[in-house]
């Protein structure tokens, strides 16, 4: 699955390179076009089941044909894991 990972944020980092490039390409409002984030945050299993809800969600919407007025060609892929959560990094004292 590692692999397959790999695969899939490389061709993900291409096509958003790619899409940079466009001149007429939406950065921002309610039709943007171009998009990365890393949010990282406490879920509840409740949490998780919504998450994984509207992934599946996202999975339909860009999984549909070509269709009049679906005339947009977008790539979406996504990576949801969980992290150990590790102590945070105190100051060397006297660096304050």
């Amino acid at each position: 699955m590692g692999g397959f990972a790999r695969g899939l944020l490389r061709v993900a980092t291409r096509d958003f390179e790619q899409a940079l490039k466009l001149e007429d390409v939406a950065l921002d409002g309610p039709r943007r076009e171009l998009w990365t984030a890393r949010n990282k945050g406490w879920l509840s299993a409740r949490d998780v089941e919504e998450v994984n809800r509207r992934i599946e969600r996202l999975c339909e919407l860009t999984s549909q044909p070509r269709a009049p007025g679906r005339e947009q060609l977008m790539s979406l892929s996504f990576v949801l894991a969980p992290i150990r959560a590790r102590a945070k990094r105190r100051a060397p004292s006297g660096s304050r």
